[in-house]
């Protein structure tokens, strides 16, 4: 797979859980935008679960290619909002034979959010 600066064709907006203080002097944790990089988007896996009631779930991971330098400090409290739709940071290591490129697999996901804080 050849990486080219040409392939990053999707506008990612980097969001990140971070500390706020409230006016009772009460730390909460809420997600807040970090930064909007240039990345490649595409599908990698998918599957489907029944639930109660007749419905269904699914699930999709993404594959996302950025470039090392437009995101220093990756952590699993971020996600990205592509074209609409969230994507959870699952993991992330770097495309050995392109020096410079990280790739890094996310989870669609749909409804409420909850706020990891730091590592939890």
């Amino acid at each position: 797979m050849a990486v080219r600066a040409g392939d990053l064709r999707d506008r990612l907006e980097v969001w990140k859980s971070g500390p706020v203080t409230d006016e009772t002097g009460d730390t909460d944790y809420v997600y807040q935008p970090l930064r909007t990089i240039w990345g490649n988007v595409t599908p990698s896996s998918g599957r489907t679960a029944e639930l109660p009631g007749e419905a269904e779930r699914a699930e999709i991971t993404h594959r996302v290619t950025i470039r090392e330098a437009s995101l220093p400090e990756i952590c699993r409290e971020m996600y990205f909002v592509v074209r609409g739709q969230e994507l959870d940071v699952l993991y992330w290591y770097p495309i050995y034979n392109r020096r410079g490129w990280l790739e890094i697999f996310c989870r669609m996901v749909q409804g409420e959010r909850e706020v990891q804080a730091d590592g939890a």
